[in-house]
């Protein structure tokens, strides 16, 4: 090959790599269905009591990106997805710290209450 063959060559490459590189991204079910499992996992988790803004957030996201996909923007869909996600996992684990809050506050409750209710007497000692 001619040097000017060997140039036109690896221009039509270089080229090449480009527009493949352009090409449609693929859409990101993936990232939906990750991003709707873990909104239905905060959902169970009680996130709607304990991390409402999250929840919703989550929600909001989610739908974004259900809507950026469904107009063929991939990249946004992706990006929105992943936000949705996270929102969800943060939600669950704010209500994993309400739910443990809550019980940890009525085992004190209860044992207040057990010692309140235990007699106690001074000076006196088991014999």
């Amino acid at each position: 090959m001619t040097p000017s063959a060997v140039k036109i060559h690896a221009v039509i490459a270089i080229i090449l790599v480009n527009l493949a590189a352009c090409g449609p991204t693929k859409p990101p079910n993936d990232d939906l269905g990750i991003a709707s499992r873990n909104l239905a996992t905060a959902q169970a988790a009680g996130a709607g009591t304990y991390a409402p803004l999250e929840l919703r957030a989550a929600q909001e996201h989610l739908a974004q990106a259900n809507a950026a996909s469904a107009r063929q923007d991939y990249d946004q869909a992706t990006v929105l997805a992943s936000e949705s996600a996270v929102d969800s996992e943060l939600a669950a684990a704010k209500a994993r710290l309400g739910k443990a809050r809550e019980a940890s506050d009525k085992l004190r409750k209860q044992n207040a209450e057990l010692s309140n209710a235990a007699p106690h007497s001074e000076g006196a000692g088991f014999q």
